[in-house]
């Protein structure tokens, strides 16, 4: 699963600092997270750095991850919003209560979001409401 994180307004110190957060959180753990110019390739040079983009195996990090973002926030004095988007759909982080990242997770990996990075999934059997984030939003011990 592929996301690009954009800190709005901003002249680029955010983003890093974001950026630097998120390298550092347990919550992302095994995530793979890069700066990089919003028009410009992964894994390419660029000048100007306004997203990271961020690669996860599949949706179960996806809460983790927004908690971490929400949580950043929370710690700037200013609290600058921040955009998350995946395959078209873009939600906007602006609180940290379980029950805004069980929606914005829903939101991100809704029907016909890829659930583990490939290609779009086909008909499931069944009803899906999106992924579950767990009630305490923990990593597992390994």
């Amino acid at each position: 699963m592929r996301l690009g994180i954009e800190v709005l307004d901003d002249d680029g110190g955010q983003l890093r600092s974001l950026h630097r957060w998120l390298l550092r959180d347990p919550d992302t753990a095994g995530a793979t997270l890069a700066l990089r110019g919003r028009h410009e390739q992964p894994g390419a040079m660029g000048v100007g750095l306004d997203l990271i983009d961020v690669v996860l195996g599949n949706t179960v990090g996806l809460g983790g991850l927004l908690l971490a973002v929400a949580t950043w926030r929370r710690s700037r004095g200013n609290a600058p919003l921040v955009r998350v988007e995946h395959e078209g759909i873009t939600v906007t982080v602006t609180g940290a209560d379980q029950e805004q990242i069980e929606r914005l997770v829903r939101q991100l990996a809704g029907p016909g979001s890829s659930r583990q990075g490939g290609p779009r999934d086909g008909p499931r059997d069944g009803p899906r409401d999106g992924p579950q984030v767990p009630a305490t939003l923990d990593r597992p011990q390994a």
